[in-house]
């Protein structure tokens, strides 16, 4: 007895048509990584598309491990260098592989990290890189969100998805925060780091032609900080029109139990100029 299978109602001429064309699944990682300039938040992104720096996972590498090897690709001290990593999900594109006519779905994995303080300094010479994905630029959250910098719309999702999974986990555990600031040794100004590079580029012994075990990594803090700070760092996270119950955060800031008080009053680190007050420094016990 012979046995008919159910029949397929598409026609065999575009059946074939279809079957021609060649498919295949990209995964690919993209990482988000943010950091703290002048109490504020940046984040990192390729120049010219807009996007999240992202790297094609081999099929002999994790997605961590990819992750890591962008990282190490784009910082000068990579190493130990993130505070916090987030899976903060992924998003599906259509792409074209380099260099053939072949066409496929991409699903890029995101993820959202935050840097230790100062250590966003990136490699010199990125610029002059091969790869477009090198090619970077640190650019603050705040224009971004406000139309100030516009955006690739194909790439907001994404990256609005590793912010908001970046903000509530600040939300969820404050004392990420505490941890950052015990290990800040000062604040990097953002005025000071523009005129820095721009005497780099005006001098003929840049930092571009220097060697790179010459550039010293930035010291580690001493493991106290201020609530000021910890209140100012909180902010930096959130948007600009999201209002703060200063009085709540503290509590929940000394709620960690992880804040020994100690006999010293400092200005807020980076607003010493600005600030006309002190306030009691207290020793992380992390």
């Amino acid at each position: 007895m012979s046995t008919t299978g159910p029949r397929s109602n598409t026609p065999i001429s575009a059946q074939l048509s279809r079957d021609a064309v060649p498919r295949r699944i990209i995964v690919t990682a993209s990482v988000a990584a943010f950091a703290i300039r002048d109490w504020s938040l940046w984040v990192l992104l390729r120049e010219g598309p807009w996007g999240p720096p992202m790297r094609l996972v081999l099929g002999s590498e994790s997605v961590s491990d990819a992750v890591d090897r962008t990282l190490d690709a784009l910082l000068m001290w990579p190493m130990q260098g993130t505070l916090l990593q987030l899976k903060a999900g992924w998003q599906e594109q259509q792409v074209c592989v380099w260099g053939s006519t072949e066409q496929g779905t991409a699903i890029s994995l995101i993820h959202s990290v935050l840097l230790r303080a100062n250590r966003d300094e990136l490699r010199p010479n990125l610029h002059r890189q091969p790869v477009p994905s090198l090619h970077v630029a640190w650019i603050p959250v705040a224009e971004m969100e406000t139309g100030q910098k516009v955006m690739d719309a194909n790439i907001l999702p994404g990256l609005s998805s590793a912010l908001h999974m970046l903000r509530s986990q600040i939300q969820h555990d404050p004392e990420i925060l505490l941890r950052y600031l015990a290990d800040m040794s000062t604040m990097r100004s953002l005025e000071k780091g523009i005129e820095r590079r721009w005497q780099d580029m005006q001098t003929t012994t840049s930092k571009e032609t220097r060697p790179l075990n010459v550039i010293k990594e930035p010291p580690a803090g001493d493991g106290t900080l201020t609530l000021a700070e910890a209140a100012l760092l909180y902010r930096a996270f959130l948007p600009p029109d999201e209002q703060i119950d200063l009085s709540s955060l503290r509590r929940r800031f000394l709620a960690t139990n992880k804040l020994e008080a100690i006999d010293e009053e400092r200005p807020v680190r980076g607003r010493e100029a600005d600030w006309r007050r002190v306030s009691r420094a207290y020793r992380y016990l992390g």
